[in-house]
């Protein structure tokens, strides 16, 4: 019977070390999973992107130009951007973010169905693509190896990069938050590159050796359905984390971030900057 006693006092213990191990932040946030009700998003996109490339051209006193003649240079002179069409690239981007935010259970309406989002029950939000920009840029590649004692032999060569930014205006309607949020947020793309220096030991030769596949639009517009998707995760993050600052004792700030594993249903830490506010 004692023994029994024992037992049950170590699993009550166990079970209330368990509970308080679950810091206020993380209650907050299962509460918000577990309590969010319907939410009706409109998504809304500008009509063009801004397009700047900053690879230089093989144009003699390039810096002397007039900086007109250098932006048209400079443009004319890039991989991507140039070929780049607004129409495929918005389309990708919010067939993408669409998506997303169904897989989280939001209501999703398009520009066109703007009547039918007003006339919705539901709390609702706006969250608008106010800016895209594509920044094209050669990003450097070097390689370095000694065999043995010999001579440090080493390589360098030059990969088209591309720099994805992105600025949403969010906004609420109904019982949400009315104020105007600015949501910052960017990805990087390269062209895919593997290489490495091989030694010949008969010869004594050392050759460095690699495969480039470059970007192409195509790649640029797969990219923009996968981030637009993801970014449907940044944005169910920031209401979360959003809503555990507003749920928080006044005068504490959370110390730790979360997100929503959204295959497992699981809260955790969160590991990825997200969305960034700048107001």
């Amino acid at each position: 019977m004692q023994d029994g006693r024992l037992l049950l006092l170590a699993l009550i213990t166990t079970a209330l070390l368990l509970f308080s191990s679950c810091s206020p932040e993380r209650r907050l946030a299962k509460s918000f999973v577990r309590n969010r009700g319907p939410v009706s998003v409109l998504l809304l996109a500008p009509d063009f992107s801004y397009k700047y490339s900053y690879k230089v051209p093989d144009v003699e006193k390039f810096d002397s130009l007039d900086a007109v003649v250098q932006d048209s240079l400079l443009f004319f002179n890039s991989a991507l951007v140039q070929h780049l069409d607004d129409s495929a690239v918005f389309s990708n981007y919010m067939s993408g973010l669409s998506a997303g935010l169904k897989s989280y259970g939001f209501s999703v309406y398009s520009s066109s169905m703007a009547d039918d989002f007003v006339n919705s029950v539901d709390e609702a939000l706006i969250l608008n693509l106010a800016q895209l920009q594509f920044e094209e840029f050669f990003d450097s590649i070097s390689d370095e190896v000694s065999f043995g004692e010999e001579e440090l032999y080493n390589y360098e060569l030059f990969i088209t990069g591309l720099n994805i930014n992105s600025w949403f205006e969010l906004s609420g309607v109904n019982h949400y938050d009315t104020s105007t949020r600015i949501l910052y947020t960017s990805q990087t793309i390269t062209d895919y590159f593997d290489g490495g220096f091989r030694y010949f030991p008969f010869s004594g030769e050392v050759k460095y050796s690699y495969t480039l596949d470059s970007l192409k639009t195509s790649d640029v517009y797969r990219v923009l359905k996968d981030i637009g998707f993801q970014y449907s995760g940044y944005l169910y993050d920031y209401l979360m984390n959003d809503y555990i600052q507003k749920n928080l004792p006044p005068g504490i700030s959370a110390e730790q971030t979360y997100t929503l594993n959204r295959q497992a249903g699981v809260v955790r830490k969160n590991k990825v900057q997200g969305f960034i506010r700048l107001n």
